[in-house]
């Protein structure tokens, strides 16, 4: 599976390496330079509302930072910390928190009418690549001993390290001069899953609770823009 992904990736950014070495080859043979246009710093506020909603039983904290190429790419990097305290309707204790990344790139879809627009709007559709190691504890875990015929009660301290990949879109709007807001919409599928039998995590930073097939997300993102260069 890490091969097939990884594959795609590699043929992906070898055809876009090939379209921008044709289009930087104009008449006159003078290679259009490489610019990058911002740098953004951008802080997601939806955490906010949802640990609210959750009582603190999942909690979330996140950041990004991202530019522009040639007003064409824009590659984008995310940190976070994240963690859960929840006990199950079987009475398992389960507690965790950890850091997350991400890295990955976006292309905006809104084609600006003119090269030099007051403020700038965005309409983007990307993908991400998402990591986190974290350890987790499940406490008050109930099994029968079949030869004693009694049941046991353990806790268990484990650790993991997953790996998973988004897609997203949304959009961002540049409300006055450098202040931009945003929300995207993402579906996220994990690359790395847990061996049969084992004890699986409920909940992973900045993935959400594990389950099997995909799962949505919601960003609402506030930033500002440091360094422009238009």
């Amino acid at each position: 599976m890490y091969r097939y992904f990884f594959s795609l990736c590699l043929i992906f950014c070898v055809c876009l390496t090939l379209q921008a070495q044709e289009e930087e080859q104009p008449n006159d043979s003078i290679k259009k330079r490489v610019e990058l246009n911002f740098l953004r710093i951008d802080l997601d506020i939806a955490p906010v509302v949802t640990t609210f909603l959750n009582k603190g039983e999942i909690y979330s904290f996140e950041a990004g930072l991202q530019t522009a190429i040639n007003n064409r790419f824009y590659p984008i990097v995310e940190l976070g910390f994240a963690g859960a305290n929840n006990t199950s309707m079987s009475d398992i204790h389960y507690k965790t928190n950890g850091l997350f990344y991400r890295a990955g790139m976006d292309f905006n879809l809104l084609k600006n009418k003119n090269e030099n627009p007051k403020y700038q709007n965005f309409f983007f559709a990307g993908a991400r690549l998402g990591y986190s190691y974290f350890a987790y504890d499940m406490g008050n875990i109930n099994f029968v001993d079949n030869f004693w015929d009694y049941n046991i009660s353990q806790d268990q301290h484990l650790t993991a390290s997953k790996l998973w990949v988004e897609l997203a879109a949304g959009v961002r709007v540049e409300m006055f001069k450098n202040f931009y807001m945003g929300w995207s919409v993402r579906i996220k599928n994990l690359l790395t899953k847990g061996k049969d039998g084992e004890l699986k995590p409920w909940y992973i930073p900045g993935f959400g609770t594990e389950q099997d097939g995909s799962i949505w997300s919601f960003n609402y993102m506030v930033g500002y823009q440091i360094l422009t260069n238009k």
